[in-house]
């Protein structure tokens, strides 16, 4: 039997510290946060999961896809 497919709301939040040269993004689900990504200008961006792991993307979208990706795996 296959299973359906569930809606799952994600939030994306800039944070506090958004400045010019700063874009610091959380990824909200059910009003928790599952990640953080952070680029400094040309840079790569840092990507904290929740669970303390650190990785670096390309670009910040990158990094949301892969926060999005590491919580479909293991937490929902």
């Amino acid at each position: 039997m296959a299973n359906r497919n569930k809606n799952i709301e994600v939030e994306i939040r800039e944070t506090a510290n958004q400045s010019d040269t700063l874009n610091e993004i959380e990824v909200l689900v059910k009003n928790k946060v599952i990640g953080t990504v952070r680029q400094a200008q040309d840079e790569q961006a840092m990507i904290w999961y929740k669970s303390d792991k650190e990785m670096t993307a390309k670009t910040v979208d990158e990094g949301i896809q892969m926060i999005i990706s590491e919580y479909n795996l293991h937490d929902q």
